[in-house]
């Protein structure tokens, strides 16, 4: 009987194997090419301005492969885009309309609110809980939620946290003393971040950190495995809208999965310990007992500062159905997004301001003789509304924030579809909205000196001259940063702290000019700032 080879039979699967694999490869490799191809023509199809995409990177291809940082890669878009009020790019396969006209911004952040109430942001409440908060959340749930929370952050709330922030600033100078003994440049983030880390440690979580005094806490190292960069993190900024099924699939959550049970853990210790001791340190914390204790709260009698009374009519709702239970989950949940907000965002805009004003020793010396003559015009004594009498200091931080913005963007989801003013184009249901903040910042039509580090870009005259919707630190409408007077706050406090006792000079270290890293969506910055302190 005839036998075929062994080897022969092992040759030919190998080779139908490989046909096979190939095969799909193709097969696979064809359809990701068609389908990328069939939606880069969505701009064609609706007379929309756009950007001619490769075929698969879209117009983010130096972003996606980590050649440029994803600020610089909005601010090319930006450009390319001048004259038009609104055109078109593509993340991918994916079209994005970017609206360049502060008028336009104005429309679809406030007067057209309805129409762009959400993010557009996916979670998944399982295995990412602590991302289930007010900045994800959308529809009904959001605006039930955001209207507990406004009292919160009112003028009222901000002066009851005033003194646990200005007790974590008093480490500030023994803290910088020790650099200047040792003859030390200093890690201006690293500094920063742990003073911010002892500012939200106190106020969101009820607890001393002490990262000031001791760089190694706990809390602080926690703090650090939050921002450090994550490729499954970053897909998630490139598919926003990824379905749940593929998040627990693939493990993309936005955060490692021991952040969550430390984060919880703290809140719900730290809850019980109030309420078995009847403990109140008018904090942030306090404020979401109070809620979780009165489970179900109708609507809000007190209004501090009208934000509440504005809110409700931005919405175009005169009564919401507020039943949204305050659980230890969504405290934790709201504690953490306190945290992620104001640690990242008040370090990087300290930092940034003590590079600028090391780089510009004239307007470091005329900040701090106003921030001198104003703690002397007050008994030497530094007051929550000591913080309104500090013109030029408003000036500094809003141009530090021009330059190194919080947010380089916006985003908007349409909900339904909406035709643009003045034009025949139609925004379809499901499309996202970029609003280029940094696009708008570094705009000549806006700010007469761009480049340069000038806060006179804020004085009164050219503040009343410019478009309110050219600047948006802290975004505008119903879905303003609801922590902006916290955030303020605490920077206010933080360069008040640093500027009466200390003069700060660039240190050699500090590589020039700037170079933000590419793998990174933030404002990190290539070798860190480092500076050097004196005692004035």
């Amino acid at each position: 009987m005839f036998r075929v080879p062994s080897q022969h039979v092992s040759s030919q699967l190998v080779m139908y194997l490989l046909t096979f694999f190939l095969l799909v490869f193709t097969s696979a490799f064809l359809y990701v090419y068609w389908f990328f191809k069939k939606s880069h023509k969505y701009f064609d199809q609706h007379g929309i301005p756009y950007l001619k995409p490769h075929w698969f990177f879209g117009n983010m291809k130096d972003v996606v492969l980590m050649r440029k940082n994803i600020m610089e890669g909005f601010q090319e878009i930006y450009k390319k885009f001048e004259p038009h009020d609104f055109a078109g790019y593509y993340m991918l396969h994916k079209p994005t309309i970017m609206i360049r006209d502060p008028e336009l911004i104005k429309q679809v952040l406030v007067k057209d609110f309805t129409y762009f109430h959400d993010r557009g942001m996916t979670i998944s409440k399982e295995v990412e809980p602590l991302a289930d908060h007010l900045a994800t959340l959308s529809g009904d749930e959001w605006k039930n939620l955001r209207i507990k929370l406004t009292s919160a952050f009112s003028s009222g709330k901000m002066k009851m946290m005033f003194p646990l922030v200005k007790k974590c600033a008093e480490d500030i100078k023994p803290t910088l003393t020790k650099f200047y003994q040792d003859a030390e440049a200093f890690d201006a983030k690293d500094l920063l971040a742990r003073f911010t880390t002892d500012v939200i440690g106190s106020c969101a979580f009820g607890i001393d950190t002490h990262s000031l005094q001791d760089p190694d806490s706990e809390f602080r190292a926690m703090g650090k495995v939050i921002f450090q960069p994550r490729l499954r993190a970053n897909i998630r900024l490139f598919f926003p809208n990824i379905p749940v099924f593929m998040i627990k699939l693939l493990g993309l959550e936005l955060f490692p999965p021991q952040i969550n049970d430390y984060f919880t853990n703290i809140v719900k210790d730290m809850v019980k310990q109030r309420e078995e001791n009847n403990i109140t340190r008018g904090d942030f914390l306090d404020l979401l007992i109070a809620m979780k204790n009165h489970k179900k709260i109708e609507r809000l009698k007190e209004q501090d500062d009208g934000d509440l009374e504005k809110f409700m009519s931005q919405i175009g709702d005169k009564y919401v159905k507020n039943d949204v239970e305050m659980t230890i989950e969504v405290m934790a949940a709201h504690c953490f997004l306190f945290f992620v907000g104001g640690f990242e965002g008040a370090s990087n805009t300290i930092m940034f301001l003590l590079y600028e004003l090391a780089e510009n020793p004239e307007i470091q010396n005329k900040l701090r003789n106003e921030i001198l003559t104003a703690l002397d015009d007050n008994n030497d004594e530094f007051t929550y509304e000591m913080m309104r009498k500090l013109p030029y200091l408003e000036m500094v931080i809003s141009e530090t924030l021009r330059k190194y913005p919080l947010a380089p963007i916006l985003l908007r989801k349409c909900s339904e579809n909406y035709k643009i003013p003045n034009s025949e184009i139609i925004i379809e249901k499901g499309l996202s909205i970029m609003i280029p903040t940094l696009g708008l910042n570094y705009d000549t039509k806006y700010f007469e000196k761009p480049n340069e580090f000038y806060p006179e870009h804020f004085s009164a005259e050219r503040k009343l001259e410019r478009h309110h919707f050219a600047y948006l630190p802290f975004g505008e409408g119903p879905r303003v940063c609801i922590a902006e007077r916290f955030a303020r706050m605490q920077v206010i406090v933080g360069v008040i702290y640093l500027l009466k006792d200390f003069h700060f000079d660039l240190s050699p270290k500090t590589k020039k000019p700037l170079k933000l890293i590419p793998s990174t969506g933030g404002l990190k910055v290539e070798g860190g700032i480092w500076l050097k302190c004196r005692p004035i």
